[in-house]
């Protein structure tokens, strides 16, 4: 028989079409380790992984995204030397007496691909298993990691008043995933976690109304830390409460002195005329005095800062 008539003969009956599936073998699961939450895609290799039943890791299902066979010949079945053990076409026709042997292409069977996400678990070793409407088939390790602690090197500012409302920073490592910051057990707000996980800004609660240092805890997937030092809540003094300056108003180069008069002004640590600080600033409970920095004429906001905030003199300033 020539070779022409070989290629479009079709193999003896009984031999085609080929063998059904047989069971699953499986080969390889890349990558063989994931974190602890799951979520992460994992390439199943092996034999006979078509139609697909479930795939589980340590028995939890996982999502199945795709199925797909590669089933192409290992190079040497098709080039330099035709079929397996019958040298070509002319050598004995189809080798060991007819048909597809077991379904596959002689000595290599097809490789099937399975791409799945990982399912969340417990950290440790698990055991992958594929089944298939064939059957279940070996398993193969895929080991869980638990995720890493944060690390809390350091907190800035060190101290905040009672009130709360102190915008904080904590620098280290592995924040990403924190979920929770507690100043002696209260919980503050996070604002915001960089990308990197090695920084945390939040604002802090209240504190104990008599003051004093707390721990800050951080908490996430990979468990809690404290931060060093902890923070110092400090009773702020009561806001100032000005009444009136004089003089209110003066030439725009500057340097008229000023008396500012109220309540609560011990604590006042400067004063600015729109923005712009007073010199030889002295402050009692009743008085803050200084002068004036130049400015432009018009009327200019005059504004008392404290460690616990600012507040406006009623009127402003006029410069002339």
């Amino acid at each position: 028989m020539t070779s022409t008539a070989l290629a479009t003969a079709a193999p003896t009956a009984g031999n085609w079409p080929p063998s059904t599936q047989g069971p699953p073998l499986l080969l390889s699961v890349v990558p063989n380790s994931g974190p602890a939450s799951g979520g992460n895609l994992v390439q199943l290799t092996g034999q006979n992984l078509r139609n697909v039943i479930s795939v589980t890791f340590g028995g939890v299902p996982a999502q199945i995204v795709s199925q797909s066979s590669l089933g192409a010949p290992a190079a040497g079945d098709w080039d330099g030397g035709g079929w397996p053990g019958g040298g070509d076409w002319g050598g004995g026709g189809w080798p060991g007496g007819g048909g597809w042997p077991g379904g596959g292409w002689p000595g290599n069977p097809t490789t099937d691909v399975v791409v799945v996400i990982a399912p969340p678990h417990a950290p440790g070793p698990v055991q992958v298993l594929v089944t298939t409407t064939a059957g279940t088939s070996n398993s193969q390790p895929y080991t869980y990691v638990a995720p890493a602690p944060p690390v809390a090197v350091a907190i800035t500012p060190t101290a905040g008043p009672t009130t709360g409302g102190t915008v904080y920073v904590i620098t280290g490592a592995n924040l990403t995933g924190v979920t929770s910051v507690l100043f002696g057990g209260n919980p503050s707000t996070i604002l915001a976690i960089n990308p990197a996980g090695t920084s945390l800004v939040g604002i802090t609660p209240a504190g104990p109304p008599g003051g004093g240092n707390v721990p800050v805890t951080l908490t996430g997937p990979g468990g809690s830390t404290t931060v060093p030092g902890g923070f110092t809540y400090f009773v702020a003094p009561p806001p100032p409460v000005p009444v009136a300056i004089t003089p209110a108003t003066g030439p725009a180069a500057g340097g008229t002195a000023f008396t500012i008069t109220g309540t609560n002004l011990g604590g006042v640590l400067a004063v600015l005329f729109n923005g712009v600080a007073a010199t030889g600033v002295t402050a009692t409970p009743t008085t803050v005095s200084g002068v004036t920095p130049p400015g432009v004429p018009g009327n200019a906001t005059v504004t008392l800062v404290t460690a616990s905030g600012t507040v406006n003199v009623p009127g402003g300033f006029t410069y002339v």
